[in-house]
């Protein structure tokens, strides 16, 4: 079974006995040019974070980052029972709260979609055949994704507004979009941004084994929420619930939502959202450093 396990290391020193002669003075150490500076654990930490930060967050060049802008975010989980879909709904629910993430009262029409399935190409071809709503404007990206290895899929449908936050309107005809205002575009607001209006994390049964509700419904969170990919996550050693399908059975993994991934959520809801991606990665990752540093435990 899964489990987290936090090791103490127990160190001990032995002090030998002195030796009956006093020992010689010893020679005046000689001075030296060479100074060693080390990395101060804060340094570390900046580094770590804006590598998290620059791995997790999903843009294309300075293109701003997506997220839930317009509508609350009304999170729903189907396909377990009703008790475990009720449970990691409420989950999801409880990791938007604490992330400060506007939510739509219960009994809202879903947005953040969470389906556990069998096989998740044969889901994805299923939705895409009863329920093309949720393929709009997307509709081969998600296919081309439920190929890959791996026990889940995730896609985002996305709108584009503008300063004001109005939709702008697509030329089917053009294959364009037509900004119906006149702004003068500046180099450090954005004329336009993408907006999450959906998301949908399909997670095979395969991957649910040893797993808690707890667990499942902070890992959904993570990948409805905003445009994390565990994959790009391969190189990194920071605690993330994002590892909690992937890792092999008996191996260590968060028991809950780490304050790494928290941090990352609040500090990806609150970013201005009239600033390019290098801007808001720098906003995402100052908030995760002050979260971390109130997160830290003291010492005595």
């Amino acid at each position: 079974m899964r489990s987290l396990t936090i090791l103490a290391l127990a160190l001990s020193c032995a002090v030998g006995a002195m030796a009956q002669d006093k020992p010689p003075a010893p020679d005046k150490p000689e001075k030296s040019d060479i100074i060693v500076i080390g990395e101060s654990d804060r340094d570390q930490r900046e580094r770590q974070v804006r590598a998290f930060v620059r791995d997790l967050t999903d843009t294309q060049g300075i293109k701003p980052v997506a997220r839930f802008d317009r509508d609350a975010v009304c999170p729903a989980a189907v396909g377990l029972t009703g008790a475990q879909d009720d449970a990691v709904t409420a989950r999801m629910r409880r990791v938007a709260a604490s992330a400060q993430i506007r939510l739509a009262v219960p009994g809202c029409r879903p947005n953040a979609l969470v389906i556990f399935a069998r096989d998740k190409q044969e889901l994805v071809r299923e939705l895409l055949r009863a329920h093309p709503a949720y393929f709009t404007g997307n509709e081969e990206r998600p296919v081309e994704l439920a190929k890959r290895p791996g026990p889940t899929v995730a896609w985002y449908l996305q709108d584009v507004v503008d300063r004001n936050g109005v939709s702008v309107s697509m030329n089917d005809q053009r294959g364009y979009r037509i900004l119906g205002i006149t702004d003068t575009p500046s180099r450090i607001s954005p004329t336009t941004r993408p907006i999450i209006v959906a998301s949908v994390v399909v997670i095979e049964y395969r991957a649910l084994a040893g797993l808690t509700t707890t667990q499942v419904g902070d890992y959904a969170a993570m990948r409805a929420f905003t445009r994390a990919d565990p994959d790009r996550l391969k190189k990194s050693d920071a605690p993330t619930i994002l590892t909690v399908l992937d890792a092999p059975m008996g191996s260590e993994v968060p028991l809950t939502l780490t304050h790494w991934d928290l941090a990352y959520l609040r500090g990806y809801n609150a970013i201005s959202a009239d600033r390019f991606a290098p801007q808001q990665r720098a906003e995402i990752g100052k908030t995760m450093l002050r979260d971390l540093e109130h997160a830290a435990p003291r010492e005595d």
